[in-house]
């Protein structure tokens, strides 16, 4: 791998030789890391068939997400009929147990 002080002295010789404007070019023109990590178009074409990939497996996962959701959907909805079908039983329940409460206490009242 080239140096940056190996770069500077390229750029010393082509300036002397070719001025300051073309050896700036002609090092803005040079990668400034080695050739071998420079990507290629063969590279970005596996790159993008990952790319296709993993879209097309990301949009799998949403699909049996949303089915999951579908289905919870439902059961929280059976569950919120049971709810609701228990509400009118608690409500009595509640009735009588209060009349109990007040009976004792009365029963109580009396006998003290």
């Amino acid at each position: 791998m080239v140096s940056d002080e190996e770069r500077r002295d390229l750029y010393d010789v082509l300036e002397k030789r070719l001025g300051q404007g073309p050896a700036g070019t002609l090092m803005e023109l040079l990668p400034p890391v080695g050739w071998s990590d420079v990507a290629r178009q063969s590279d970005l074409v596996a790159v993008r068939g990952e790319m296709s990939q993993l879209r097309g497996e990301m949009a799998e996962l949403r699909g049996e997400l949303k089915g999951e959701m579908a289905q919870l959907r439902v059961e929280i909805a059976k569950l919120s009929a049971k709810i609701d079908g228990q509400i009118p039983r608690l409500v009595m329940a509640n009735i009588g147990m209060a009349f109990g409460t007040a009976g004792l206490v009365l029963a109580a009242a009396k006998l003290a």
